[in-house]
């Protein structure tokens, strides 16, 4: 049942918000692209699977191990309705999105891709979706093209449209950006990768907390999530495959859970998903994903959007206001997500300087080495804001940034 949305109801699910910093000051947390906190009903139910009925799951013919099974595959449900998706064996559990994405890349991208196919590429991916293609580049020969970005740092769609060519076999690209925060519109792109004979891989990791996204309808080929930036454990993730795709992808990894027969002179693998979740997994991991994709669906997501729209309007406001910051991209499509720097502060300073005051933001590339070299910068201070942060917090943060460059410059 759906809650209607209140940030003070939805942060009371959440225990270690309250919870006092060694300084004394109360934590506010603005690293939500990191990891995002986990409700109360999430850390119960990891606990209760451990305390109750701590068992592997598949083929034990006792309570526990059975209801391990069930709690395990009931998650494979839940993700694929929560998501939109008609065949629950289109679900791959995996650690997150990175593993998922390498899958892809190393069983489909070995099985179909050949020397001098090209996969386009978005310039503002995180590394776990750029990495894998640059192996394959070095290792089989596929051409890599990248995906420019236009004026406003946003992916330009005129020039994305002018790469696909009778070689272009595949497309990499970010559901949310993880630095500049915007969105991509993945039913348009996946439409034109489509038409051009290509498949489209999204990296979805960033989107799972802030949107409520529909894989029918956006109908990509892939879609990578990780279940620990949408309040569900570290660990935990899925990749969503279509089913014609994954039954003729070979496994990624061997072990045992995957095969029908295992001989002397060959071996006969399962059925997807099966044959893509090699040896024991993260059991409790996926056991709170599925409590997490209950908690989400407990949310009315259109109000939970305008309180997303009102923080990122103000903290964007705020920025604007210290003369001495500089934001990276200059759309109002964020999703709570701020890349900045403190003029004469590194990053890192800054992130420091905000940390001892009780805020947690985080500082460096962010996974997005070539982005920076776009932004001609060595990185900068990311503010990712949740649903359960306040216009009070907001307004706690861009007074400290006010005073940042004073108090670094008078030392």
């Amino acid at each position: 049942m759906k809650r209607k949305f209140s940030v003070e109801d939805f942060r009371s699910q959440f225990p270690i918000l309250e919870k006092p910093l060694k300084n004394g000051k109360r934590l506010v947390f603005f690293d939500n692209l990191a990891t995002t906190q986990k409700p109360q009903r999430v850390i119960d139910k990891i606990a209760d699977f451990y305390g109750n009925y701590n068992a592997n799951v598949h083929r034990g013919m006792y309570e526990f191990s059975e209801r391990a099974t069930r709690e395990y595959e009931a998650t494979r449900t839940k993700l694929a309705n929560y998501f939109g998706v008609d065949n629950a064996k289109e679900i791959v559990f995996v650690r997150g999105a990175t593993e998922a994405i390498n899958l892809v890349a190393h069983s489909y991208g070995r099985k179909f891709l050949s020397a001098g196919d090209e996969v386009l590429v978005g310039a503002a991916e995180h590394h776990a979706n750029y990495l894998p293609w640059q192996v394959l580049e070095r290792e089989i020969g596929i051409r890599r093209k990248i995906i420019p970005l236009g004026g406003n740092f946003r992916l330009d769609f005129e020039k994305y449209k002018s790469l696909f060519s009778e070689r272009t076999k595949f497309v990499a690209i970010q559901h949310v950006g993880n630095v500049l925060g915007g969105t991509n519109d993945i039913k348009v792109l996946a439409k034109i990768a489509h038409d051009a004979g290509a498949k489209i891989l999204v990296d979805g990791a960033c989107a799972l907390a802030m949107h409520r996204v529909n894989l029918r309808e956006l109908d990509c080929d892939f879609f990578a999530c990780s279940g620990h930036k949408g309040f569900a454990p570290t660990g935990s993730g899925f990749l969503f495959g279509k089913y014609e795709l994954l039954e003729k992808m070979p496994p990624y990894h061997v072990g045992g859970n995957i095969v029908n027969s295992v001989h002397f002179e060959g071996t006969s693998f399962k059925l997807p998903p099966d044959r893509f979740e090699a040896g024991t997994p993260d059991i409790a991991a996926v056991i709170g994903l599925g409590e997490a994709v209950s908690f989400l669906e407990t949310i009315d997501w259109e109000l939970a959007r305008a309180h997303m729209a009102n923080l990122s309007a103000r903290m964007y406001d705020g920025l604007r206001s210290i003369p001495s910051a500089k934001i990276y991209g200059d759309s109002m499509d964020r999703n709570g997500i701020f890349s900045f720097n403190v003029d004469g502060v590194h990053a890192h300073d800054a992130a420091t300087y905000l940390g001892n005051s009780g805020i947690a933001v985080r500082a460096g590339t962010h996974c997005a080495q070539p982005l920076m070299q776009i932004l001609g910068v060595p990185g900068t201070v990311r503010i990712s804001m949740g649903l359960y942060n306040t216009s009070e917090e907001i307004d706690a943060t861009v007074a400290a940034l006010g005073v940042c460059k004073k108090v670094f410059f008078a030392k």
